[in-house]
C-alpha cells in the first residue's frame, strides 16, 4: 500500500503542475485587471492586447487543467511502483 510519507517524496513533477496552474490563473487575473484599466482610460490599443493575451492564457489553464487527473495518477503508479520495487 501508499503509505502517506512516500507521497512528498520525488514530486516535483505535482510541485511544478501546481504551480504551473497557480501562476497560468495569476495572470489570468492581471490581464484582467489590466483590460479594465485599459478600458478606464480608453486605452484601446492595449486593451485590444490584453484581451488576446488573456485568451492565450486561458487555453493554457485549461490545456494544463485537463491534464492534472493524467499527472496525479501517473504520479501515484509511479510512485507505487518505486515503492514496490524498493520493498523487494
Amino acid at each position: 500500500g501508499q503509505n502517506i510519507s512516500g507521497i512528498f517524496a520525488g514530486d516535483e513533477v505535482m510541485k511544478g503542475s501546481l504551480a504551473s496552474y497557480t501562476f497560468e490563473h495569476m495572470e489570468i487575473a492581471s490581464y484582467k485587471m489590466l483590460i479594465a484599466a485599459a478600458g478606464e482610460v480608453g486605452d484601446s490599443e492595449t486593451q485590444s492586447a490584453c484581451k488576446e493575451n488573456l485568451r492565450e492564457e486561458e487555453a493554457m489553464a485549461d490545456w494544463l487543467e485537463n491534464r492534472l487527473g493524467t499527472v496525479t495518477s501517473e504520479f501515484l503508479r509511479r510512485d507505487e511502483r518505486d515503492s514496490d520495487t524498493a520493498k523487494r
